[in-house]
Formats: structure tokens, sequence, C-alpha cells
């Protein structure tokens, strides 16, 4: 019924950040994927490489390992599905206990969320190692109607 739209997903993620900062670098690395100071790939490169997920160490090991953020959310492990992702830190001061309340607002947009996304927070939610220090406080989706071409209205699609 959404033909040429999409749908948005919206997470707030609230990160345990004391508990994160206490982990040291390299298993905060190994958590996510990737460098902590240029943000490239355990595999090699720089920021924007693609991870080279096959890559082993000296001892047989992936130098990306398959339960990282990074490799969990890849499209090579989810059917080659691709989303248009984007995170925003969040901050809301400190919660009762003087902890710092913050995060992640994560939003994405899919063609479909049965098929573009649902799999992989699946997936995500069971083996992400990252999964210890988060907490998922909110979620939503919406229907995200196609553009819109000179003498039409937003939504007009739907009603054709």
């Amino acid at each position: 019924w959404l033909a040429g739209g999409s749908y948005l997903v919206a997470r707030k993620i609230k990160m345990q950040i004391e508990t994160w900062d206490r982990a040291p670098m390299r298993e905060q690395e190994t958590i996510v994927g990737r460098t902590k100071r240029e943000g490239a790939p355990l595999s090699g490169g720089e920021e924007f490489d693609q991870p080279d997920f096959a890559l082993t160490g000296r001892e047989g090991n992936p130098l990306v390992d398959p339960a990282s953020h990074v490799a969990l959310g890849h499209p090579d492990h989810n059917g080659g599905v691709h989303m248009l992702r984007r995170g925003y830190n969040y901050v809301d001061g400190n919660d009762q206990l003087g902890r710092l309340s913050a995060g992640l607002f994560f939003i994405a947009f899919v063609t479909d969320p049965r098929t573009h996304y649902i799999p992989m927070q699946s997936r995500m939610s069971r083996n992400d190692l990252m999964q210890e220090y988060l907490q998922h406080i909110g979620s939503g989706l919406w229907a995200v109607p196609p553009g819109v071409r000179e003498g039409e209205f937003v939504g007009q699609a739907l009603f054709a």
C-alpha cells in the first residue's frame, strides 16, 4: 500500500556509559568492530572502508568478531538488505542516582520493516556484543509517503 514510499524506524537507545567507559579500549573495539581512534574496520583500512569479514589474525580468528555490532548490522550478514540509517547522540542529564543518562537516537529508512529491519534487529538483540551496554527505551515506526511531483500533494499516491 506504500508503493514508492518507505518506512521510518526510530529508536531511543540508552547506553550504560559508565560501564562502557570502564571496559578496556581493545574490548570496546572488538565489541563495535572498528578502531576507536579512526573508526576504521578492525580488518584494516580507513573509516569509510568496508570490513573484510573473511580476514583472520595469526590464530585464525576473524579480525572482525562475527558478534560485533558492525558484523551483525552489515548487509553481507543480512541477505544484502540495505537501509539509510543515522545515529544522533543525546544527553538527558543525570538520572536519580547521578549517572549520565545518554545514548543514541537511531533512525533508519527502510523499504519494508518486516524484511529490511526486524530480522536484523532480532539477530542483534540475541547476538550483539554491545547489548550488554544498551537499553532500548523507545521505538516507533512511521509510514513515509513517496515524494511529490509538481501539481501533486503529499500522500496523493496513497489515494490512487
